[in-house]
């Protein structure tokens, strides 16, 4: 988001309102600076948790930074923040509310019942909502077509755009090339996750992947690297150590570790240059930025068929989708690209071709722009 407003400062003039991280995320802070046609305003009491009166006072702050910018346009990211801004935003009568959809938790978060109830809730949303960005094809199905939360008509589809210079740099930190840090064999496999430890990125999965291939014998090196951090960490180790899988923290390695939790990387593009497959194991999912950037870097991906997956790569070609709890077939195209270094160079080679025609970042902008000025032209924000 920060990254699309800095394209677009010199049409609009942009206040960007965010709330408090969880304590198992990490907050951009090297990127949260004010400068021109761009300002930042942190909201505490803005928070992902419910909370009844923190959520109430996120609301008027929303409210209050919103009367008092005399906004054109308000555009929300995110379930609370979705709720809270465009009610804020209705409230003060912004004549152009868009929100967008990263992903959803119509499924696989709750309940049948508190889905039900979520998806009503959304519908009616939607209503005040001047128009509705999904990030794929995939997913602006799901929002006309199976969930109907909102009319095709309202709906518009902005791919992500992700910034190729990002992948050119040479952008090192604390665990620039790890194969040197750790001395890996020249044939180690690096295999890595991406994300939140959270139950929807199904580690369970992973971990039984991860077993499997690690007790395959096939003489191949592998090493998996778990790149984030979550309330499920401590689970997902203790599963590790039932299945007698050794693990390490990049501050405690040892050489027989098989799985390494890096926590949360300053530069994800450093790790990804070093990694030779990037997989992908959850249960609902919007358009999984971890995938696109790894095949900027040139790595084949695999990944379970969940909500905007399959939009982000060509089965067969630039990875490999897997239907949703079959272990199996995970286990054997993982085994595949693991086996074959021909077939992850190839598949790289296609990955790299297809995301930067996809999610170019120029694309997103002049979509981005063009969504504005059609909401209500013209627009100063």
């Amino acid at each position: 988001m920060i990254s699309l407003a800095q394209y677009l400062k010199s049409d609009f003039d942009i206040k960007i309102l965010y709330g408090e991280k969880e304590p198992d995320e990490k907050e951009a802070r090297h990127l949260i600076k004010d400068e021109e046609g761009i300002t930042f305003k942190k909201v505490p009491s803005l928070k992902k948790s419910i909370s009844l009166f923190a959520d109430i006072k996120a609301y008027r702050m929303l409210s209050k930074h919103i009367k008092d910018s005399g906004c054109d346009i308000v555009h929300t990211h995110g379930s609370k923040s979705g709720f809270l801004g465009r009610l804020a935003a209705y409230k003060n009568k912004v004549p152009c509310i868009v929100h967008t959809f990263h992903g959803h938790v119509f499924h696989s978060y709750y309940s049948s019942v508190t889905s039900w109830f979520i998806i009503k809730f959304e519908r009616w949303m939607a209503g005040i909502t001047t128009k509705i960005v999904a990030i794929g094809s995939e997913q602006q199905n799901e929002l006309a077509n199976i969930y109907k939360i909102a009319p095709p008509e309202k709906l518009a589809t902005i791919y992500l755009g992700v910034d190729k210079c990002q992948f050119e740099n040479n952008i090192t930190d604390d665990l620039y090339s790890i194969r040197q840090r750790y001395n890996f064999p020249a044939n180690t496999i690096a295999v890595g996750i991406i994300g939140r430890m959270v139950a929807i990125k199904n580690f369970d999965l992973f971990a039984e992947v991860a077993h499997k291939i690690l007790t395959s014998h096939s003489g191949k090196m592998v090493k998996f690297f778990i790149v984030g951090d979550g309330e499920q960490k401590e689970k997902v180790q203790y599963q590790l150590e039932k299945l007698n899988i050794q693990w390490c923290t990049t501050k405690d390695y040892f050489p027989e570790a098989q799985i390494i939790f890096t926590s949360w990387i300053y530069s994800v593009s450093s790790i990804l240059k070093e990694l030779d497959i990037v997989m992908l194991t959850s249960r609902n999912e919007g358009t999984p930025l971890s995938l696109i950037e790894a095949q900027f870097c040139g790595k084949p991906v695999i990944a379970t068929d969940a909500g905007g997956v399959r939009d982000t790569f060509i089965d067969n070609q630039s990875g490999f989708l897997i239907p949703q709890n079959d272990v199996e077939m995970f286990v054997e195209k993982l085994s595949l690209l693991v086996n074959d270094r021909s077939l992850r160079e190839e598949m790289g080679k296609r990955a790299a071709v297809f995301a930067q025609s996809k999610f170019s970042k120029s694309a997103e902008v002049e979509n981005t722009k063009q969504l504005y000025n059609d909401c209500k032209n013209p627009f100063h924000t």
